[in-house]
């Protein structure tokens, strides 16, 4: 579908009373701010979609009189001609408001408005008339191909979706495809997914990891069961051993009651160290509150130095409205001043004091009696000039004073601006200047605490003995216990011996064994991973493809070594948002060629703040091209 905008016309749409536009393959519309460009986006969406540019379909149309308040019984009416493949459609749209007069009352009351329809001058019911611009294109694809802001302006996840749309899916035979290294992977990927094959391996790799660590452990415990010692020298060995035991068992017992006031100690480190984690914590929430409260400072004067700027550029136009005016009254005033002169310089006329029938000179009664009807004529001019001379001054001296004090406010609002950025400045170097964690060390109440934990810490030196103590001893016993054990597992024989070899050599196996099956995972587990890599850049760079200037990162490696879908537009390298005015458009209007040739679709595109691009920068489209753009015309200047 190729769609082209041939005439728009508009009729008391919001600030446009009458306009009439034809459109080339490139027009461009250019005007001051608040002239109306973005009037004609808004006018042709309402005409197509009941929205505006942005797609709110709550915005006002109806226009204003000069305090701001809507207009009443006037019509709003938008029209377009478009050439849809060759055929041309002309499109109405016109909205009248409906007057009520209510039984008993004798006023009419506004009950909503009324849309009317037309194509091809045939009026059309809402339904058809939304029926037949559906069937031209979707409003979906329509939004996405007409302005270069739109997509980028969409969530990731919704980019990323129609980006997926534009190109096939990649299979895994795909990318078996690409590297005989991931054959090796072809069978199992006919039954299991990547993502099964990888937590199976992750799971196994984890268990075998596991069984790898105990194994040392296992081995030297099974080693300790092995017997090497005469028969006689181990019954002096159990009989010595018995007696260390009773030794130590004696020594536990008075140790015990040494141990209870020892672990009452310990308790009250513990609970020591427990302020200290709470200290840490509070002292990094009150840096963190502080560290807010700056930034609501910065926001705030950002957000007072754009007040500050809009009062500023508001005072100037104003300033420029006044010195008009006053421009004018003293053109008023010189034109006066010449007035009064000639009708001052003004003389009586000799004919008109004579007969008019016979010429003669009129007698001395009616002579006087015209020249003072002269006279009174002459000195009513004169007054009337003198009055609006004054009057003029008066306008003239107002409208000074008014220039003076608005240029004082000018002033005014520019050392406003100043102050406001210094303001948001200074908070900034304070934001800057705080460390992003406290230094607790450096705090009182942590010396404090710590000075409390080492001196109880010293009570626990001190008393020599309690559970460390204690513990000790039950160890030592219980090294003791097995040795006693061991001797005794000797003197019951040499039989034993074989059966710990025997266990030791088992273990021994399993470890080799295991180390393999590790080395096997992580083989598998990194092919897995190079083969979703492998998949993921597949995808993107048929993506890319479609595209000339931008690309897309559609995936993005994290800390663990996975990935993780995203989404984010870059322009050699450079992420969207990093991206000038200028670049950002050119960008769009890739994207936008992009989808024209995958959908096999064109219409026209308005390019908004069109004054950010250089026309050699704007790239080669299908279809129309309408920019808008920022100068200082008054009025709306079109260019074809």
């Amino acid at each position: 579908m190729n769609l082209r905008l041939k005439k728009i016309s508009m009729e008391n749409f919001k600030g446009i009373t009458q306009l009439v536009i034809d459109f080339q393959e490139r027009t461009t519309i250019s005007g001051q701010n608040a002239t109306g460009k973005t009037t004609i986006m808004d006018g042709f969406t309402w005409l197509l979609f009941n929205k505006d540019s942005e797609g709110k379909s709550d915005f006002n149309i109806r226009p204003n009189d000069s305090q701001g308040k809507p207009i009443d019984n006037v019509v709003i009416k938008v029209s377009a001609t478009l050439e849809a493949d060759g055929k041309e459609t002309l499109l109405v749209k016109a909205q009248e408001q409906n007057w009520v007069k209510k039984k008993g009352s004798e006023v009419s009351q506004l009950q909503g408005n009324i849309n009317k329809y037309e194509i091809n001058e045939i009026p059309k019911s809402e339904k058809d008339y939304k029926a037949y611009i559906n069937g031209l294109m979707s409003e979906e694809l329509f939004k996405l191909i007409t302005s270069p802001q739109t997509f980028t302006s969409l969530k990731w996840k919704d980019q990323r979706t129609i980006l997926l749309k534009l190109v096939s899916e990649v299979t895994d035979q795909d990318v078996i495809s690409t590297d005989q290294k991931f054959s090796l992977l072809s069978d199992t990927l006919k039954e299991f997914s990547v993502d099964d094959l990888t937590a199976k391996a992750k799971k196994a790799l984890k268990e075998l990891n596991k069984r790898q660590t105990e194994l040392p452990a296992r081995i030297d415990e099974a080693s300790k069961g092995l017997v090497q010692a005469d028969f006689t020298e181990c019954e002096n060995q159990k009989a010595d051993l018995e007696k260390q035991i009773n030794d130590l068992e004696e020594q536990e017992n008075s140790a015990s009651k040494a141990s209870e006031a020892i672990a009452e100690i310990n308790n009250a480190i513990m609970q020591k160290q427990f302020d200290i984690s709470d200290l840490k914590r509070k002292l990094n929430e009150d840096l963190m509150n502080q560290r807010r409260g700056i930034q609501r400072r910065i926001d705030d004067a950002g957000y007072a130095f754009s007040d500050a700027i809009r009062e500023y550029e508001k005072t100037e136009r104003e300033i420029q409205q006044k010195q008009e005016l006053l421009e004018s009254n003293r053109s008023y005033r010189e034109a006066l001043l010449k007035n009064h002169k000639e009708v001052h310089g003004m003389q009586v006329n000799a004919d008109s004091l004579c007969c008019p029938m016979c010429k003669q000179t009129l007698p001395p009664e009616q002579r006087e009696a015209k020249l003072e009807e002269f006279q009174s004529i002459k000195q009513k001019s004169l007054d009337d000039i003198v009055k609006n001379g004054k009057q003029t001054a008066a306008n003239i001296e107002t409208l000074e004073k008014e220039i003076s004090t608005l240029k004082e406010k000018l002033e005014a609002c520019k050392t406003n601006k100043v102050e406001l950025n210094k303001r948001k400045t200074a908070a900034m170097e304070e934001l800057a200047a705080l460390s992003q964690q406290v230094e607790v060390i450096d705090s009182p109440e942590y010396q404090s605490i710590s000075a409390e934990i080492q001196s109880l810490e010293k009570q626990v030196q001190e008393m020599g003995t309690g559970s460390g103590y204690l513990n000790q001893l039950r160890q030592k016993k219980e090294e003791l216990i097995v040795q006693l054990d061991r001797v005794k597992s000797t003197l019951t024989g040499k039989e034993n011996n074989l059966r710990v070899q025997a266990r030791v050599l088992e273990l021994q196996q399993e470890q080799r064994t295991t180390s393999q099956l590790i080395a096997d995972q992580e083989k598998e587990l990194f092919l897995l991973e190079e083969f979703t890599k492998a998949k993921m850049d597949l995808l993107s760079s048929r993506i890319n493809s479609k595209f000339k200037i931008v690309n897309f990162r559609l995936f993005e490696t994290q800390i663990n070594g996975g990935y993780k879908e995203t989404c984010e537009c870059m322009v050699n390298g450079v992420p969207f948002n990093s991206l000038n005015t200028g670049h950002r458009v050119v960008a769009g209007l890739d994207i936008i060629s992009a989808l024209q040739e995958i959908y096999q679709v064109s219409a026209p595109i308005f390019i908004d703040n069109a004054e950010s691009v250089n026309d050699f920068n704007i790239p080669n489209m299908e279809g129309q091209l309408v920019l808008l753009k920022v100068s200082e015309n008054s009025t709306l200047e079109v260019e074809v």
